[in-house]
């Protein structure tokens, strides 16, 4: 007589999987910050128009509004991510990819009966 204690390793799998998710779902829930209480409306608005008021002078106001387009444009924040170094890299790895996948097409070294009845 022979005794088993599982049926399958599938069903072993499944239930090692299952145990992990358990365990791993509440970590972020631990991690996350405690949220401080809520302030009333008018408070928030106040303290963000003393900020925004402390950020925004008439000085730099006039400033930016006389700044030319062209010196805007130059700043780095502003230019996008394929005119960037790592961004033409990702570029030239996609192409590579796009045309070793059509090369590989053509020129396939496996031959199947089916593939060859459909020429």
């Amino acid at each position: 007589m022979t005794v088993r204690f599982f049926r399958s390793r599938a069903g072993l799998r499944r239930a090692a999987i299952l145990a992990i998710a358990v365990t791993l779902v509440p970590l972020p829930l631990a991690a996350a910050e405690k949220a401080a209480p809520a302030q009333p409306l008018r408070t928030s608005i106040a303290k963000h128009a003393s900020r925004e008021a402390l950020v925004t002078s008439p000085k730099r106001a006039s400033q930016s509004a006389a700044q030319p387009r062209a010196q805007r444009s130059s700043n780095p924040q502003g230019t996008g991510f394929f005119r960037s170094p790592a961004g033409i890299a990702c570029l030239a790895v996609i192409a590579a990819g796009t045309g070793y996948a059509l090369y590989s097409v053509s020129n396939d070294r496996i031959h199947s009966v089916a593939r060859d009845g459909q020429k």
